[in-house]
């Protein structure tokens, strides 16, 4: 007995909809079509993947090795029919791509419109969040490529990596912050941070640059009152209040907290990170994938390059 596409789907949709009868409708096929194909797949893995809780079914740890292992081969499967379908001209399908902060205030508005424009029946699927966040899209195969921050410490054996520029964080604050015009980290010594982390990191919770920053000037660890996700809710909490956060330069001038945050000159720096595009060394980009990376690439430099002359 082998596995299947068809077992994965079926996992999939049960995983994703919480219930065998909510798949069943999503799949368009009977549930007991949906049980059979789960109890095959459970008995050529010889365990099983869900269990039933008071609040419906749950993935055991298997299962949840499971769907990232089936994500990876359904995303794959479905880049074979898009890159087949683009390779004789018919561009159709999803690309779906990542960034971080700075390119995606750079170049997200302008790149879209323009590839949406160019590969009209393509469906552009942005990611945003952290860069650790998106390494680990990019290898379970949710992502076809990112633009994301890359340290010396950053793990990119696995992947293909184009180097764009270099990044450009620091202090953010509100305007109006009492400590708005502080030239050192000693000076924010009391203040509260904002930072961001990936919901599934495995390591220690506080390891991020903004611990890195403090530790290597040998100050005391930030009092960080809350971790979030994404871009926006940093922002909003840090122009709301008198927290902190480390945010790249151009949140302060360009986007729609611009106005409301300004940037603390303090003398210490965050250790070099390029902004780079990451892609898996080991598969190629389908030619929609292709074109809207390459678009990103040469759009973000431009803008960098325009803005060094001015």
């Amino acid at each position: 007995m082998a596995l299947t596409i068809s077992q994965l789907r079926v996992f999939t949709a049960v995983a994703e909809h919480g219930s065998i009868r909510a798949a069943s409708r999503a799949l368009g096929i009977a549930q007991s079509g949906v049980t059979q194909q789960l109890q095959n797949l459970e008995a050529m893995l010889g365990a099983t993947l869900f269990t039933r809780t008071n609040r419906g079914i749950a993935l055991t740890a298997l299962g949840q090795r499971m769907l990232q292992r089936a994500a990876t081969i359904l995303g794959e499967c479905a880049r074979a029919e898009h890159e087949a379908q683009q390779l004789r001209g018919e561009y159709t399908g999803r690309v779906t791509f990542g960034m971080t902060t700075e390119p995606l205030i750079d170049a997200g508005a302008p790149v879209l419109t323009e590839f949406r424009e160019r590969f009209p029946g393509v469906d552009a699927h942005m990611r945003t969040g952290t860069s650790r966040m998106m390494i680990q899209r990019i290898r379970e195969g949710t992502l076809d490529f990112a633009v994301a921050l890359v340290s010396k410490h950053t793990d990119t054996t696995d992947l293909s990596v184009t180097k764009l520029y270099p990044s450009d964080p620091v202090v953010v604050c509100r305007r109006g912050h009492p400590k708005a015009h502080a030239k050192s980290l000693a000076e924010l010594a009391d203040c509260m941070w904002i930072a961001t982390r990936s919901p599934n990191l495995t390591d220690d919770p506080q390891a991020h640059r903004l611990n890195d920053l403090f530790e290597n000037h040998r100050l005391e660890p930030p009092r960080i009152v809350s971790t979030v996700e994404g871009l926006f809710e940093s922002l909003h909490l840090v122009s709301e209040t008198d927290c902190l956060s480390l945010e790249a330069a151009v949140v302060t001038k360009r986007g729609p907290f611009a106005r409301v945050l300004t940037t603390i000159d303090v003398r210490e720096r965050v250790a070099q990170q390029e902004v780079c595009v990451l892609q898996r060394a080991a598969a190629p980009l389908t030619p929609a994938a292709q074109e809207l990376a390459t678009m990103v690439a040469s759009y973000t430099r431009t803008v960098r390059a325009r803005n060094r002359r001015a």
